[in-house]
């Protein structure tokens, strides 16, 4: 099945890494991979998954270097036999990073897959099996405050 967190609100990844923790306790497998996010997020100190690493660093405005990162992302994918799959920021590195089409290989494999981010992508809203939107009513983010280390990363 496809479960699928998306909009501006909060809460995307700690429902999508929650349900990886309820899969985790019922004996299941779980593997994270996290785009546009650097291996710094506080979650990956703690979480009991096989996570892809992600890179060092990144910029809002990902290189070259991070396409090919995107492309070594897509083969660990292809190649997990996790019983969950965890994609989190996945929506927002279609279509600029990778294609819809690939996108939609990707998820088409027979496990759980977990996907979070921004916007909505048709093609992969048509084959989820669950949707859920969240949406900003308020953050601290609109006065200007940071993002603060254990609360939004």
């Amino acid at each position: 099945m496809i479960h699928i967190y998306y909009g501006y609100g909060k809460g995307k990844t700690t429902a999508a890494l929650g349900l990886g923790m309820r899969a985790k306790g019922a004996g299941k497998s779980v593997s994270l991979v996290q785009f546009l996010k650097s291996n710094k997020s506080s979650e990956l100190n703690s979480v009991l998954f096989d996570v892809f690493p992600a890179p060092e660093s990144i910029s809002f405005n990902p290189d070259e270097s991070y396409k090919k990162w995107v492309e070594g992302a897509a083969e660990y994918i292809r190649s997990c036999e996790s019983d969950v799959i965890i994609l989190d920021e996945f929506l927002d590195v279609i279509p600029d990073f990778i294609s819809v089409e690939s996108a939609s290989e990707l998820i088409s494999k027979d496990a759980e897959i977990v996907i979070t981010g921004h916007k909505e992508i048709k093609e992969l809203f048509d084959k989820a099996d669950y949707i859920t939107h969240m949406e900003k009513i308020r953050h601290p983010y609109d006065k200007g405050i940071k993002a603060r280390k254990g609360i939004e990363f």
